[in-house]
């Protein structure tokens, strides 16, 4: 619960909650954490209300980082009025008495609204941040690399990211989604696209209210935005993200990697039944979300097809990019750790397997046994699971990787019952 001072007139939670969420997006060096520890300060913040002629001193803020939000206070230096500070302008963006010797007081004339956070806590939240971000990645780039990145970049420091959809797919879900029965059946139908995942559970994470408590889950998601709301999101999604591949490198590209993320999503569903421990509806998701670099490169690719007219040339591009951009996309949405560790380290066959089985873990089964049992005819990195430490952790768990055939028989099942459900439209 949000806190206001005894001193003060006490507001409603909600005007309070409104008012410290909001300062938390937008003040510096507040707006520098990610969601889940902003969430974490606004639960200590404090919320003072400034009556008509009252003094604000410096007194605690070395505890406090203070910002105004509401009304408009004078600036002293002494007795002397050196200024009037205004909320919503970009000094107001910055914290109260920061500066020592420019002034000393301030006053109001009016009503006006101060938002306190814990300045220590704050400083241990972006530590830590900074703490757990810092990761140098060395990877031999060429031409194509730095032009597909740089257009990626672009689209994620503007807000615009796009992940298409593809066409086929696509109108299958826009003549579908409103007829299937319930939260379930559509929560299977968005599942058919990765880029259309993405785009909702983010769009359910900015909604009012989301702040701290990430969505891990489509299920979770539609509950979050309510049906209808859901069925409209996924009608502008997809008219917005749908493409058309300009060459046929694009496609089969494309065709592969929407088929590889279904089966592989598929898999992780059957063996997440023998890890008690791990979350179902979780597991789907980061299968899902594990290789969204993969299509943020061929959405991009497709843009400017005319470079990508052989095929190993956009294979180097995913190889390089890949886990980079599905990191840095997941981490940029606030998605939780597990969704980001899944993308970085999915494909490092030889890791050091320790602890519980993972979702991570779960990612990795899939393909090795993607490629063992369905080999796309390509040269690939992909070992045998025979040798690997992954492959003997999980039997231990009752699951044999070694052996895939059940399990393949039950991933393809799921991905029928999916078809039927896009069908039935």
């Amino acid at each position: 619960m949000f806190k206001s001072d005894n001193n003060a007139a006490v507001s409603s939670d909600d005007e309070n909650s409104i008012l410290v969420l909001s300062a938390a997006g937008t003040v510096s060096p507040v707006s520098e954490l990610n969601a889940i520890n902003r969430a974490a300060l606004c639960k200590s913040a404090t919320v003072l209300h400034v009556q008509r002629n009252d003094q604000v001193k410096p007194e605690g803020a070395n505890r406090w980082l203070m910002y105004l939000v509401e009304g408009t206070i004078s600036l002293y230096n002494g007795k002397d009025e050196v200024g009037t500070l205004a909320a919503n302008t970009s000094q107001a963006l910055k914290p109260l008495f920061s500066d020592k010797n420019e002034y000393q007081l301030v006053k109001t004339s009016s009503v006006a609204k101060i938002v306190k956070f814990g300045r220590e806590q704050l400083d241990i939240l972006l530590r830590e941040q900074q703490k757990n971000a810092i990761k140098v990645v060395d990877v031999p780039v060429g031409p194509l690399d730095n032009l597909v990145f740089d257009s990626v970049l672009a689209e994620i420091q503007s807000n615009k990211v796009t992940l298409a959809s593809f066409s086929d797919t696509a109108k299958k879900i826009l003549i579908s989604h409103s007829q299937v029965g319930g939260i379930p059946e559509l929560a299977e139908v968005i599942q058919s696209d990765p880029g259309l995942s993405a785009h909702i559970v983010h769009s359910a994470n900015k909604t009012e209210g989301g702040a701290g408590d990430s969505i891990t889950s489509i299920r979770g998601a539609i509950s979050r935005l309510g049906v209808e709301n859901t069925q409209r999101a996924i009608e502008a999604l997809l008219r917005a993200n749908t493409i058309v591949a300009s060459n046929e490198v694009i496609e089969r590209r494309f065709k592969r990697y929407i088929q590889r993320t279904a089966l592989s999503t598929a898999i992780v569903q059957v063996l997440v039944k023998q890890v008690g421990e791990l979350k179902p509806e979780t597991a789907t998701l980061v299968a899902l979300l594990s290789d969204i670099g993969e299509l943020m490169i061929i959405t991009h690719a497709n843009k400017m097809h005319e470079h990508f007219t052989e095929e190993t040339q956009l294979v180097e591009v995913i190889t390089n990019l890949r886990p980079i951009l599905s990191s840095w996309l997941l981490s940029n949405w606030d998605f939780p750790a597990e969704f980001i560790d899944s993308a970085d380290i999915a494909r490092d066959w030889y890791r050091n397997h320790t602890g519980e089985i993972s979702y991570t873990d779960l990612v990795t089964a899939s393909l090795l046994i993607i490629q063992s049992e369905m080999p796309d005819g390509q040269p690939s990195s992909i070992p045998s699971a025979n040798n690997l430490l992954l492959a003997r952790r999980m039997q231990q768990a009752g699951i044999d990787i070694k052996a895939p055939a059940d399990i393949m028989r039950d991933a393809t099942s799921k991905l029928v019952n999916v078809q039927t459900l896009l069908k039935a439209g």
